[in-house]
């Protein structure tokens, strides 16, 4: 995976979890929520192809 394909899925990521609060502020709680943090955290570790 390289840099721009990383950005791009971090913020797909995002905007789904942003989505999700826009619609129902106590989906912080739910376990989609949770995994998409989980999913972040696992991409943000993630070594670049070079």
């Amino acid at each position: 995976m390289n840099e721009k394909d990383k950005k791009l899925l971090l913020e797909l990521i995002c905007n789904e979890q942003i989505h999700m609060i826009i619609k129902d502020n106590t989906k912080y709680e739910s376990e989609r929520y949770k995994k998409l943090e989980e999913l972040k955290i696992k991409i943000k570790d993630m070594e670049l192809i070079k």
